[in-house]
């Protein structure tokens, strides 16, 4: 009895170190970083300009929601810092991510992405909004 009980504990930690079972002691749960920068371009007063400056864009709600999910209202959200970074620890499956900015009518800036999270892995998904001055 001890000796079946001894191999399927064994039987079990191999498969785990495997990946073809749930791990025991490894993480749950993936992590999503990036930053969200806005690029302005143009301008009246900068005609001559040909390239467009970049600045964290700080204060932006990214909110994650499962694509498999059958509505999308529910979501985890994070809120970039001062520097236009953000971290968010996740359960692994693939999110439909949408960025909503200080002003932002519409509620999604440039659309919607998908992301793509693993269980004990980081994804990196960077946001970069470009908007035409007058």
């Amino acid at each position: 009895m001890v000796s079946r009980a001894l191999i399927v504990c064994l039987l079990v930690a191999v498969l785990a170190g495997c990946g073809a079972a749930p791990s025991l002691l490894g993480p749950a749960t993936g992590t999503v970083t990036g930053h969200v920068q806005l690029r302005a371009c143009g301008g009246a007063y900068r005609a001559e300009e040909t390239s467009c400056p970049i600045h964290p864009y700080a204060g932006v709600t990214l909110t994650f929601s499962l694509t498999s999910a059958a509505t999308t209202a529910s979501g985890q959200a994070v809120t970039t810092d001062s520097s236009g970074s953000y971290r968010i620890e996740l359960n692994p499956g693939t999110y439909t991510v949408r960025a909503s900015g200080t002003g932002d009518k519409a509620g999604g800036l440039a659309g919607a992405r998908e992301v793509v999270v693993a269980a004990g892995k980081t994804a990196t998904a960077d946001f970069v909004y470009t908007i035409q001055l007058l």
